[in-house]
């Protein structure tokens, strides 16, 4: 289905005011289409850019922090890192995850905790950071939005996705339940070179979306090796 640029800003501005905690996970953030020789994502892009300067406030600026009463480290990981995947597992990206736990990276650092809950309560409306990474030499810590070797998101969904995860979590407390108080809380996107997110990146016809990323939502790209066994690019805002 194809889509005029005026209907695609109706649906950006109809979601930011509905609820700009789940834009991200918005159909019309992942269309591939283009309009007038346009992507959907560049006029998505400008359409959130043009808000935050003609409203003069943050973008997304009422996505509600949530804390939980519970710790954020949920103590089973560490069991559940030891199983192997299941064969019939079509949870591949959760299962590169746990694969991934309790090793270190160039640049991200140590791999804390995988799925990381951001809810308090079942009627939140929030999913879970896929990785929290530790990078000690500069007291950073990383909210890691992982996409799998056939990912189809684009950068545009990623980026918002990172971001949107970034402002609900309860900074503080999540550094403190994992025992690195006073670290720098970053967001970023890891990816692999197959996927959709980084060909928007490294393409010629994102630079809307690229200026928003970095300019506006601070968040940072990295890149893992086809063995997803280290990281082998990293581009910091």
């Amino acid at each position: 289905m194809s889509y005029t640029a005026d209907e695609i800003k109706a649906k950006v501005r109809g979601a930011l005011i509905t609820n700009s905690a789940t834009v991200y996970a918005q159909d019309f953030v992942n269309y591939k289409g283009c309009v007038d020789g346009e992507r959907y994502t560049e006029i998505i892009a400008r359409e959130l850019w043009r808000g935050i300067k003609s409203d003069n406030r943050e973008l997304f600026c009422n996505i509600p922090k949530i804390t939980r009463k519970e710790s954020y480290k949920t103590e089973s990981h560490k069991k559940l890192a030891k199983r192997k995947r299941p064969e019939n597992s079509n949870r591949s990206e959760e299962w590169i995850a746990i694969g991934m736990y309790g090793k270190t990276f160039d640049i991200i650092g140590e791999i804390l905790d995988f799925q990381t809950p951001l809810k308090n309560s079942a009627d939140d409306v929030a999913g879970k950071i896929d990785l929290l990474s530790y990078n000690k030499d500069e007291n950073a810590a990383y909210i890691l939005e992982l996409k799998k070797p056939e990912s189809d998101e684009t950068l545009l969904r990623c980026a918002l996705e990172a971001y949107t995860y970034w402002k609900t979590v309860d900074k503080e407390k999540l550094l403190r339940d994992f025992g690195i108080e006073g670290a720098d809380l970053r967001k970023a996107i890891l990816v692999f070179k197959s996927c959709t997110a980084y060909q928007d990146f490294i393409g010629d016809e994102c630079d809307s979306v690229y200026e928003l990323m970095t300019n506006k939502l601070h968040v940072d790209l990295f890149v893992l090796n086809d063995e997803g066994n280290n990281v082998i690019e990293g581009y910091n805002h």
